[in-house]
């Protein structure tokens, strides 16, 4: 028997630190059945009926002893802390672990004394673990699942999509520093593309988060001539939506310059899909520089205003060039397009399945505890 597990932080939230929690806890319920869930704040509106066929069954009402795995940032720790107290219940009460999330290469000092509360920390991704380490602070990397249930999807007119196109697509939020995500850089390689292929049947899909009070301004600032083969979907997705749309395109593309792990393409992967993302930072855990779809990279300072805590930091400007070198060759080689479905899928199926991602964690649960499988 392996102590009791329960996953604290926002599992019915739609947030980033919200997929992170449901994919960790997916991961280790597939080989712990009895792990639950913990909802700090309870604010999330609980309309997502996959956050509910996850997650309704396995909610606990409070923390119990054993350990409990925190999907918190550094900066929530006071305030998650003081609600917890709040509603009585003990701290100190089980062994804590935190899984903070950062996107450049050194975590933030100022919130380092947050993390030493906790007796263990859990990287998302090998990137983290360095930024950590960096920053000085030990933790152990345990990774993210990218596996996605085996189930029907919605079909391509769902999204206004056509049905005989290439497709590409990227998923970004105007709401967060949005220069890390680089989605101007996808519009480019895109435009580049179709002047090479002009008549070429491919579409470029944009998933625009926080898109109903920006996502207009920024398509008519951003897109120019290649506004009339672009769908760009700005209203609230479900879950089973941002999978189906995923699985209704046959390219992800990520020219981002940093991600603390960087699910998407990995999801893409998994489903079978194309991916072309920049070869640097969170997203090494599961596509090397072997991956057919990896762009290489030239590394830049972060600017004044790009990004939170940006003294000092530097993050990765992605090669243009081989993007559309690569992106060509999906569009119109067949054989490359075998060989990157097929060294995607058992790249993210060796080292962010469930079960791989959750036997590192049963491996520290065990240890903290100091109880046998």
């Amino acid at each position: 028997m392996t102590a009791a597990v329960t996953f604290v932080g926002h599992p019915f939230s739609s947030i980033g630190k919200g997929e992170e929690i449901r994919s960790a806890f997916s991961a280790y319920k597939a080989l712990d059945r009895s792990c639950k869930v913990f909802d700090v704040y309870r604010y999330a509106d609980r309309s997502d009926q996959d956050h509910l066929k996850l997650l309704h069954h396995s909610e606990a009402s409070s923390l119990s002893a054993g350990v409990r795995v925190f999907h918190i940032n550094g900066d929530e720790v006071e305030q998650v802390l003081a609600t917890l107290e709040k509603r009585g219940i003990a701290f100190e009460g089980g062994r804590n672990v935190i899984v903070p999330a950062w996107e450049l290469p050194v975590y933030p000092a100022v919130w380092l004394d947050a993390l030493k509360r906790f007796d263990e920390v859990w990287a998302i991704s090998q990137f983290v673990r360095d930024g950590l380490a960096a920053a000085g602070m030990p933790s152990v990397h345990i990774g993210q699942s990218v596996e996605l249930p085996s189930r029907p999807f919605l079909p391509r007119r769902h999204f206004g999509i056509r049905a005989s196109s290439f497709v590409f697509l990227a998923l970004f939020d105007l709401s967060s520093y949005s220069t890390r995500k680089n989605p101007e850089a996808v519009v480019e390689m895109y435009s580049r593309l179709r002047a090479a292929h002009p008549f070429a049947d491919m579409q470029l899909v944009l998933k625009v988060k926080n898109g109903e009070s920006d996502a207009l301004g920024w398509i008519e600032e951003n897109l120019g001539a290649a506004a009339p083969d672009v769908v760009v979907v700005d209203s609230r997705l479900t879950t089973h939506e941002v999978h189906s749309l995923i699985a209704a395109c046959d390219c992800m593309v990520s020219l981002h310059r940093a991600e603390g792990f960087g699910r998407g393409a990995g999801e893409a992967m998994w489903l079978g899909r194309l991916a072309i993302a920049t070869a640097w930072s969170g997203n090494l855990d599961y596509m090397d520089a072997s991956y057919p779809g990896s762009v290489g990279s030239t590394l830049v300072p972060v600017e004044a205003g790009q990004y939170p805590h940006h003294a000092g930091q530097h993050w990765a400007e992605p090669d243009l060039d081989q993007a559309v070198w690569i992106a060509d060759q999906m569009l119109s080689n067949a054989d490359f397009r075998r060989r990157a479905i097929t060294t995607g899928k058992d790249m993210v199926r060796a080292s962010v399945s469930h079960r791989a991602v959750g036997l590192r964690m049963l491996d520290r649960v065990t240890a903290l505890t100091g109880k046998g499988r």
